[in-house]
């Protein structure tokens, strides 16, 4: 019985959300929505679901790897769109957030991330 109750709460820390590593699809998700801030000649604000998903995003960095996956993912998705790298970092100060990533382009290199 105590090795069955030990292997459930392993199971449970293992799959936790907290300790996952952001997932590209997810993180597709909350950038969705900040696309039109992106695009060149956006809008002067991002949107109030674009900060919700830019918060979102803040809460999933946890560590300097999370942070390299975010923009790995970020950067991997906005090579076929036309939008202004330079637009990336202030996103997190738009949106009141911490949430901070370089001007992310096909060139950029998300290992430099600190």
């Amino acid at each position: 019985m105590n090795g069955m109750l030990g292997s459930l709460i392993i199971l449970l820390l293992v799959s936790s959300p907290a300790m996952a590593k952001p997932s590209c699809p997810r993180v597709v998700g909350e950038v969705a929505s900040c696309l039109a801030f992106l695009r060149k000649n956006g809008p002067a604000k991002p949107s109030q679901r674009c900060c919700q998903g830019v918060k979102k995003m803040d809460g999933m960095a946890k560590t300097r790897n999370d942070r390299i996956d975010i923009c790995e993912c970020i950067k991997s998705t906005l090579v076929s769109i036309d939008y202004d790298p330079k637009r990336v970092p202030v996103l997190g100060k738009k949106c009141g957030s911490a949430f901070d990533l370089p001007p992310v382009d096909r060139k950029t290199n998300c290992n430099q991330i600190a």
